[in-house]
């Protein structure tokens, strides 16, 4: 079961931070160098109605397997030595964590909603600022990702 749970795990944290990569690497780019105000904006709405759903699925995922991971780690810790901890690897992992799904919520509750407002009412500008703040904030949370698997692979 252990096995099973790591591997959801790893999954979820493969789609967040593959899409994040994919975002600001390829897709962004390409879109700038290749499309109007108008129609990148609405491709980006699309795009991002479709990851932002993945990524609600992944916080999700990340959550649940993460807590079981811990907890099962602590105790299994606990019962072999009497007093329970994990690496500081992983309670830097859980902490970045947070911080990666708290940055995400406004992201997608704040950031992502004005920018379909803007969009629905045809305003290009606000919608461009709008996705600026989203790309912002997509960039420290690829960088979080990063920091988060090298702390939990790192440091003991």
């Amino acid at each position: 079961m252990y096995d099973a749970v790591k591997l959801i795990h790893l999954v979820a944290a493969i789609v967040w931070i593959g899409g994040m990569t994919f975002m600001l690497f390829a897709l962004r780019p390409a879109a700038l160098a290749m499309l109007e105000a108008q129609p990148r904006a609405r491709l980006m709405g699309q795009v991002w109605q479709r990851f932002f759903l993945l990524v609600l699925v992944s916080v999700v995922a990340l959550f649940t397997t993460g807590t079981n991971l811990y907890t099962t780690a602590f105790r299994a810790v606990k019962a072999a030595t009497g007093a329970g901890s994990v690496p500081l690897g992983w309670n830097l992992m859980l902490g970045i964590g947070i911080v990666m799904i708290l940055i995400f919520g406004h992201i997608y509750f704040a950031g992502f909603r004005k920018f379909k407002r803007a969009v629905a009412a045809a305003e290009w500008s606000l919608a461009a600022k709008a996705a600026e703040q989203i790309h912002r904030l997509t960039v420290i949370n690829f960088v979080l990702g990063w920091l988060s698997i090298a702390a939990v692979r790192l440091i003991r």
